[in-house]
């Protein structure tokens, strides 16, 4: 997640914003549905049913203590089915801001995503933000991939010092102390194991560059290939995505210049990168210009190949989460994006979850900012964001 960048892209604008907040139990206890004052909310045609399960309405405070509590913007959501149940997990903080007055909140459904009842409370380290968190499987343990980073900003998250961290548990309850599992000034996106390898596409502070690592245990990662190396393309988030065949697709996020860097105007591109096992080395013969796949998550349902990401409104600075659909040849040829519908959202939003319920239906987790007031993204990372989850029938998807 980048903020420092959106923090001086702010400053340039002088724009200010307001604030709110929210409460664990009492957003999942009423599922409240309404995304904000007088909202209307629409589904998309594919989506029977969504609500808020973390209101960011309930926290008006900005003098909260978000390392103990729930607090006003809740986002950087994940999820994946393990040990018969369903697992979500989201960053709760004052605001995008980085800083140590923030945490990680984990939660568990045994009911098919029916309710969530928390198991953990992960709060920053005393000196540095905590942000991004993704779950992977190792040895039959949950895991949990975080980043921390120094309160910065600068442009691009530059002097943030990124250090990704681990940290696992037996029951989803006591997880283990905060482990650094990548070197210093490295942002590991979503971790992907394929044939007993984890993988993961990492990029560099000040999003110069992008790199593979991969791992044999969760915990101790080498650096591999260079995946997408173009500084003046900002790249940064990229999703990694097992093909049938074996080769690997990398979907580069890539902002671009200071002026395309907010997405409201410019191109807005995808880089298209492809490996082949063993994965030492990458092509990028293609991009996707016309979507710029912010917090980009891919999954699969019966061949099919789908990516929930951050929409851009051109020419205003609105953004949505939307779930598209890739297809094309998935041996390493041509690839095509197309886009099934908008999810409710606004202002600051995206970063997805996503696991499966049953054969063809999927629950999504997502964060939005109030749908009535549709902010400004620019505002929006400084005001109240919730945590919504919402079902997708795939089987609509014709």
């Amino acid at each position: 997640m980048k903020t420092a960048r959106a923090l001086a892209a702010f400053a340039l604008l002088t724009v200010f914003a307001g604030g709110a907040a929210c409460s664990t139990t009492d957003a999942a206890a009423t599922g409240a549905d309404d995304g904000g004052a007088d909202a209307e909310v629409t589904l998309p045609f594919f989506m029977p049913s969504a609500s808020v399960f973390v209101d960011g309405h309930a926290y008006d405070d900005l003098t909260r203590d978000c390392r103990t509590e729930l607090c006003r913007h809740n986002e950087n959501t994940d999820m994946i089915a393990y040990g018969g149940a369903i697992w979500l997990v989201h960053r709760t903080a004052i605001s995008q801001t980085l800083g140590p007055n923030s945490a990680l909140h984990v939660y568990e459904s045994t009911d098919h995503g029916a309710s969530f009842q928390q198991t953990a409370l992960i709060p920053a380290p005393v000196d540095r933000d905590i942000r991004d968190p993704c779950f992977y499987v190792v040895g039959g343990k949950l895991y949990l991939k975080a980043l921390t980073r120094l309160p910065s900003t600068q442009e691009r998250d530059t002097g943030v010092d990124t250090v990704a961290v681990g940290m696992f548990s037996d029951d989803g309850v006591t997880w283990s102390a905060q482990t650094p599992i990548g070197p210093h000034g490295w942002s590991f996106w979503r971790i992907k194991e394929n044939l007993g390898t984890y993988y993961s596409a990492a990029y560099q502070d000040g999003d110069q560059s992008v790199v593979l690592y991969r791992s044999t245990d969760g915990l101790n990662w080498s650096p591999g290939p260079l995946v997408y190396g173009v500084s003046a393309d900002t790249p940064l988030e990229t999703e990694l995505t097992f093909m049938p065949g074996g080769k690997l697709l990398a979907l580069v996020r890539m902002d671009g210049t200071d002026a395309d860097i907010l997405g409201n105007v410019g191109p807005l591109r995808t880089k298209v990168c492809w490996s082949d096992p063993p994965y030492t080395s990458f092509a990028c013969p293609a991009e996707f210009q016309s979507e710029r796949l912010d917090g980009p998550l891919t999954f699969w349902w019966r061949g099919r190949l789908f990516v929930v990401a951050r929409k851009h409104l051109q020419p205003s600075l609105r953004k949505r989460t939307s779930l598209y659909e890739l297809r094309g040849d998935f041996d390493g040829g041509e690839l095509t994006i197309g886009e099934w519908g908008e999810l409710p959202s606004a202002g600051d939003t995206s970063y997805a979850g996503v696991a499966m319920i049953d054969d063809t239906h999927a629950m999504l987790s997502w964060y939005s900012g109030d749908l009535a007031e549709d902010q400004d993204w620019t505002l929006g990372m400084f005001n109240l964001t919730s945590i919504w989850l919402g079902t997708i029938d795939l089987s609509t998807l014709q």
